[in-house]
Formats: structure tokens, sequence, C-alpha cells
């Protein structure tokens, strides 16, 4: 059974298309609709998963998304990695 990362895009409308990140990765890409960012950015973040593994560095990745390799091999793949709305005041 393929395990399965969930993870955060963070999407903005720009003049022509839209422009998306992942935060938790940084990894990031773009398309001309809502929905062709998102499957760039899941592309590219599974190009990115798979390029850590072939060069032996997944231990680093899981790391920085808060995955101990135990969660790994339960397939516990939740990043712990938590994104937030913080309201910020600004002088008039």
């Amino acid at each position: 059974m393929a395990k399965e990362l969930l993870l955060t895009a963070i999407v903005k409308q720009e003049d022509e298309g839209y422009s998306v990140v992942c935060p938790e990765l940084g990894v990031a890409s773009q398309g001309e609709t809502f929905e062709e960012s998102i499957s760039n950015i899941k592309e590219a973040t599974e190009l990115y998963i798979e390029s850590a593994e072939q060069l032996g560095i997944m231990d680093e990745v899981l790391d920085q998304l808060g995955i101990t390799k135990q969660d790994f091999n339960k397939g516990q793949m939740f990043s712990k990695v938590i994104t937030a709305s913080v309201p910020i005041k600004l002088a008039a």
C-alpha cells in the first residue's frame, strides 16, 4: 500500500494564472488555472520526495516535516508543521 503525505499548498492568484508554494518543503510551482496550479505543486512535491529518496536524504526531509522514521514506517504521514493565520496590526 502506498503511503500518503498531507502537505499545505498556498495558492496566490496572479495577473496571469496562479502561483503556488508548499511551505513545508519550500517547493513552488504555478499554473494557468487554480486546478492546474494544484496539479503542478502535487507533481513538484512528489518529484522532490522522489529525489530525496534517491539522494539518500529522506531522513532529513522527514525531520524537516516533523515526521519521525517510526511514524513514516507506520504510515502516519501528517506533517507536524502547522500553519496559522496571524493577525498583524499596522500603524494607520
